[in-house]
């Protein structure tokens, strides 16, 4: 067992592999794989610490990414964006019905419509959509009481 750990030691720390790319080669989970490597402290002291030194600068460089890691960029262009805005305003849709029409998540259709790629004009006539449809009326009656309100 403890040539074996050695052996999944020393693959682990060929070409760049992660733990879970080691684990996988071996047909082990990465928590047993985690598992043979603190052992290998009392076995081989010398390749724990090459183990070790691999661990910490894998730890450094995820924290250099920062909060890169795991989120992904923009993947929706200007006109997607002002296509959705204008069949909001046309059809005074909610972000839910946007949502269902052009079946993307409805966070995705709130985070497109304060999209800097989204023309102030459009922002400003959502935020009348959205009022008029937090009141249950039409975007006309809710102007028309706003002039008589000015």
């Amino acid at each position: 067992m403890n040539n074996q750990i050695e052996i999944e030691a020393k693959e682990y720390l060929k070409d760049d592999k992660t733990v879970a790319e080691t684990a996988e080669i071996f047909g082990i989970s990465k928590r047993t794989l985690q598992l043979h490597l603190k052992k290998l402290s009392e076995i081989n002291p010398e390749l724990h610490k090459l183990v070790l030194n691999k661990q910490k600068s894998n730890i450094i460089a995820g924290r250099i990414k920062g909060g890169t890691l795991g989120k992904r960029g923009v993947t929706y262009t200007q006109e997607e964006v002002t296509k959705i805005a204008e069949y909001m305003i046309h059809t005074q849709a909610t972000y839910e019905e946007a949502s269902n029409f052009f079946d993307i998540p409805t966070s995705t259709i709130h985070d497109m419509m304060r999209s800097p790629l989204l023309r102030e004009e459009y922002k400003m006539q959502l935020e009348v959509v959205a009022e008029a449809n937090r009141k249950k009326i039409s975007t006309e009656e809710l102007l028309e009481r706003n002039k008589k309100v000015w």
